[in-house]
């Protein structure tokens, strides 16, 4: 007689798995860095779009002797600026691109073809 063997299991079942302890120190890091990331990008963005370093720089024009530092800054702030623009620029054309992709794809998989 064959030995029959029992087919291995496509799942393993619940027991077998090791679940990790979840960590909450490192949870409260991951969230203190993910605030600060999304301050620092709300900042750097607003501060882009409205130009308020300009109002901050503006009393080191008036100096001659600061006048080097204000056009290298100038230049600085005018080149991250425009990256930032940029960036999200190109952002909100991938959303609008994924959308009408999706959308399209929705609408070609529910179609019912020629009908005649």
């Amino acid at each position: 007689m064959r030995s029959q063997s029992l087919p291995l299991p496509l799942i393993e079942s619940p027991d077998s798995i090791d679940l990790d302890p979840i960590n909450h120190e490192n949870l409260a890091v991951y969230g203190y860095l993910l605030l600060i990331s999304t301050w620092m990008l709300f900042i750097i963005s607003i501060n882009s779009i409205f130009e308020i370093w300009r109002f901050i720089i503006q009393p080191l024009q008036s100096s001659p002797t600061s006048l080097l530092l204000y056009d290298k800054l100038t230049i600085f702030f005018e080149t991250i600026d425009s990256y930032i623009i940029k960036l999200w620029c190109i952002y909100v054309v991938c959303w609008w691109w994924a959308i009408v992709s999706w959308s399209g794809l929705k609408l070609f998989r529910h179609s019912k073809g020629i009908q005649g």
